[in-house]
């Protein structure tokens, strides 16, 4: 009696969990598919000082070439919803396995989001990997269709009666296998000081999180605000949890998404982006633009 007891136990116990098998299976399904066609817009109002009137960022990242509605109806609308002042490509446009033609599908967005706001484009890492193998005639191409591109460089700018030091690196802001030496003497270190410094509010476009967060990067950058991308939020998002993998980060990512105050003075607002990361889907993910609001 007991021995058929425990069986039916442990029967159902799998019955159970077979039938939880299958209901994950189904979210997971659910999921990919809603996570590959529709896009969220997240809202984050920063508060700066040295803002004296509102300006909105939109943010786009690690599109990768994926193309939402036709002809990406989908992407511009959404954008164009948000009434920019300006909107930034933060990097990882072209696809991950990119050939030379794909330069069009990077020029033809730029122009297309031209149309709706003033656009500043910072590279990403497949940028990088793209120029080093075809050349940088198609960012000439980039500059020649409005956009400004920053690119190891800084400016400062006016933007709806502001005055703001806007930056693109894709540097490291730690030693990064240089002695002390070295690295105070280095582009990065000497980018990153200008950014500091600025008698601006300053915005640092960096593709990469690692450029500030990593390391001792925090304790010895004070830039008020770093958007960056190259997460993919985590790809897959566990409920509670957080994402599962970064590139670069690896698994069970600390910096994955959202906004991290990294000291008293720096903010880093980490971009979920547009697309998953090569062969891996996104899942419990929604692809996402970024509304940056800053404020007085």
């Amino acid at each position: 009696m007991k021995q058929t007891k425990v069986k039916r136990i442990i029967a159902g116990s799998a019955e159970i969990l077979a039938a939880l098998l299958v209901l994950l299976l189904i979210a997971v399904g659910v999921s990919v598919f809603v996570c590959s066609r529709y896009i969220k817009v997240t809202q984050y109002d920063v508060s700066l000082e040295g803002i004296a009137n509102p300006v909105r960022l939109v943010v786009a990242a690690d599109i990768h070439g994926k193309v939402y509605g036709e002809d990406n109806a989908q992407l511009y609308e959404k954008v164009a919803a948000q009434k920019p002042d300006v909107i930034v490509l933060l990097g990882d446009l072209f696809p991950s396995h990119f050939e030379e033609a794909d330069k069009a599908y990077v020029i033809d967005l730029t122009r297309r989001m031209l149309e709706i706001a003033p656009v500043w484009f910072a590279m990403g890492n497949h940028e990088l990997s793209y120029t080093a193998q075809y050349g940088s005639a198609w960012i000439d191409e980039i500059r020649d269709a409005g956009a400004l591109v920053f690119d190891e460089e800084w400016r400062d700018l006016e933007l709806g009666g502001n005055t703001l030091r806007i930056g693109g690196s894709m540097g490291h802001g730690y030693l990064f296998g240089r002695t002390a030496e070295e690295f105070e003497a280095s582009a990065d270190y000497q980018f990153l000081t200008d950014m500091q410094e600025s008698p601006y509010p300053a915005i640092l476009l960096a593709h990469w999180p690692d450029t500030v967060a990593l390391s001792d990067g925090p304790m010895r950058w004070k830039i008020d605000l770093v958007l960056c991308g190259h997460t993919h939020g985590g790809v897959i998002r566990l409920p509670g949890i957080g994402g599962v993998y970064a590139p670069m980060q690896g698994r069970w990512p600390r910096f994955d998404y959202g906004s991290y105050m990294l000291n008293d003075e720096m903010r880093m607002i980490i971009t979920s982006g547009l697309s998953g990361h090569d062969t891996v889907p996104r899942i419990f993910n929604l692809p996402e633009i970024e509304v940056i609001d800053l404020q007085p």
